[in-house]
């Protein structure tokens, strides 16, 4: 059947795009004059992504009504934001999401939650418009934000920003590792308010796959797969997690992976999930080259490279690419193959300078004492040109010399700004972004690099804090309250403890103090002195309550060879804190301690280890009789009505 063919004309196209654009506009004003405000407002964020021109439409007529309070307007303008990246209008997208700024800040009543989740959008929005630089700190404004407002709600809103962050780091800087540190911290937050993310799940195992780790890749793709069949409405994701399983499990022939991903592809296509048909067909193509079936590798490779080519994320193409360059060598075309190898690295150059010229241009518009600089060079080195106009040679080589001197100028402050960048978000990802301690994962890097042996016999002493009751305080009071709880166990531990000592959240409400050098009654002291600070009273509009906590405390390392030599492990040391930590939480606020003595030779410490209690070679270091409380219930009392 033959189609009607028009000459292509760009002038045109862009004519009838703007003609189509007022034509809804004018139709959804006419909607717009009979919906109500809030209706509308949603209906435009329900269809922002499957109809993008409608949406973009639909928001032009929200933003020129009148009757839209402050609220309404920002999300109308994270319906057009959105759109307009989906419909490929990325320098319009960019400029709405600074006008989406600009309303938030003219909007200072927001409720905290309310401008978390709309300076989120804002980062969204430029992200997906490959505004990475801006991106990253509109990011950073809302870790900040999330920490203050606190609540499971901003720690959603943090984890998908971590989750946001780990995409930059994999998808535009190329690199995976800095990417799975940001992903991990995104599931602990979700795993601290007792959710799992399937599409963080997803972000890792694709990481991993990036990085080599198949066998990791694996257990990651099946946990996804397992979670996202509890829920509904995820098919798309689900779809995604099978292709990528579907390549992954071992024990499978060519021809069964690839009836499976066949069947897979179909499903996507039904769908309309263009891309992860691409990256599904790239899979098909290589198993096919590898099953000597040549032809049909090479049209899949090459429909594969059609359907990712309008990605916004450049890892999408570089696999369709890498797929057209396996499939040529297995047939022999060296130099089709080089070809591609060379598109994929040429892709990723030019990502890299966009995103240095990027940081350079915002630190040019944001530094004004650098751009003041910069000017005032740049008159001088004028007033010498024209002074020397009639020197052509020297005013030549003087403004080669300009220019290698603003180029080095650009270069040198586009390390210092990456840097700067690099060291804020390394902090961020050490930190427990509701306490302000150190995290697990910088403790756990702290631990690892402490001494073994100190002078006099004394060691390094490891204290696990557990907050008591704090169930109870979080069904009673409210989260909130759970929240400042937290933060003040922090803060008194901070006190309580020496400069030197290391003091972390450990997970939940549990924190783990590290000090070096201490004898058994030293220990015995610290811990004594940690039980008393974190005693006090709590006192919100709902109530109040007794806070307490029980310590466990054991030394690192725990046990000593016979020839004075300490057997290093602080994991050994932790376990048996933790040991005594159980010990403790039956009296509660009370301490408890193991401490390993000098083991005979040729003794095995593992059997030792597993029953402290009743082992000659440890000694229980329990708290003082005379100021340990009896167990007695926590009590919450309630305000007067």
């Amino acid at each position: 059947m033959s189609r009607l063919q028009f000459p292509r004309c760009p002038l045109a196209s862009r004519l009838l795009a703007v003609v189509l654009t007022m034509a809804m506009a004018e139709a959804a004003a006419q909607a717009a004059e009979v919906e109500p405000a809030e209706d509308a407002v949603y209906r435009c964020l329900g269809i922002r992504e499957s109809q993008p021109r409608e949406a973009i439409a639909l928001s032009e007529s929200l933003l020129a009504r009148s009757d839209l309070d402050k609220l309404q307007r920002i999300k109308a303008f994270a319906c057009k934001g959105v759109a307009e990246v989906m419909a490929g209008e990325i320098q319009q997208s960019q400029a709405t999401a600074a006008a989406m700024e600009e309303a938030i800040e003219d909007a200072p009543e927001l409720e905290p939650g309310d401008r978390l989740r709309a300076i989120s959008h804002v980062g969204r929005i430029l992200h997906e418009g490959a505004q990475i630089h801006r991106a990253s700190e509109v990011y950073e404004r809302v870790i900040a934000i999330g920490a203050s407002v606190g609540g499971e709600d901003a720690t959603r809103v943090q984890a998908t920003t971590f989750n946001n962050i780990g995409l930059i780091h994999a998808d535009f800087l190329d690199s995976a590792e800095a990417a799975d540190g940001y992903y991990r911290q995104a599931m602990e937050l979700y795993d601290s308010i007792g959710e799992r993310s399937v599409a963080t799940l997803y972000n890792i195992g694709v990481n991993q796959l990036r990085q080599g780790d198949r066998a990791g890749a694996l257990e990651t793709f099946r946990e996804a797969a397992a979670l996202v069949a509890k829920e509904s409405g995820k098919r798309v994701i689900a779809l995604r997690i099978d292709s990528a399983l579907a390549e992954l499990k071992p024990g499978l022939d060519v021809s069964t992976r690839l009836a499976r991903l066949e069947a897979i592809r179909r499903q996507q296509a039904s769908v309309s999930d263009t891309i992860f048909e691409g990256i599904t067909l790239a899979r098909m193509a290589v198993l096919e080259a590898q099953a000597s079936q040549p032809q049909r590798a090479l049209a899949d490779a090459e429909r594969s490279l059609e359907l990712v080519g309008n990605s916004r994320t450049p890892p999408d193409i570089y696999f369709a690419l890498d797929a057209l360059t396996e499939v040529h060598a297995v047939l022999g075309n060296t130099r089709q193959a080089l070809e591609y190898a060379t598109r994929k690295h040429a892709m990723k150059q030019q990502a890299l300078r966009q995103q240095r010229m990027d940081m350079l241009a915002t630190l040019q518009a944001g530094t004004h004492d650098l751009a003041t600089q910069l000017e005032l060079e740049r008159m001088r080195h004028a007033e010498q040109i024209r002074r020397l106009q009639e020197q052509r040679a020297r005013t030549l080589r003087t403004a080669a010399i300009v220019g290698l001197a603003l180029a080095l100028l650009g270069t040198v402050a586009v390390v210092l700004l990456q840097r700067r960048r690099q060291r804020q978000l390394r902090i961020l990802s050490e930190r427990d972004a509701l306490t302000g301690l150190a995290n697990r994962h910088a403790a756990t890097a702290a631990l690892d690099t402490m001494a073994t042996r100190h002078p006099g016999g004394a060691r390094d002493v490891l204290f696990l804090v557990d907050i008591d009751h704090f169930k109870q305080i979080n069904d009673r009071l409210g989260h909130d309250a759970g929240d400042r709880v937290l933060v003040e166990v922090a803060a008194r531990l901070r006190t309580a403890c020496g400069p030197g000592d290391l003091v972390s959240r450990w997970g939940g409400e549990e924190f783990l103090v590290a000090c070096h050098g201490l004898s058994p009654d030293q220990a015995g002291q610290v811990a004594e002195r940690l039980r008393k600070a974190l005693r006090y009273t709590l006192r919100v509009d709902g109530g109040s309550c007794d806070v307490s906590a029980s310590v466990g405390l054991a030394p690192a390392p725990f046990f000593e060879t016979p020839d004075g030599e300490a057997a290093y492990r602080w994991d050994r040391a932790l376990r048996m804190a933790d040991r005594a930590l159980y010990v403790a939480k039956q009296r509660r606020d009370a301490w408890v301690g193991y401490w390993g003595g000098q083991l005979p030779a040729g003794a095995d410490d593992d059997p030792i280890a597993a029953d402290p209690e009743t082992s000659p070679h440890v000694t229980r270091m329990p708290s003082p009789a005379a100021d340990s409380p009896s167990p007695q219930p926590h009590s919450v009392v309630a305000d007067p009505a």
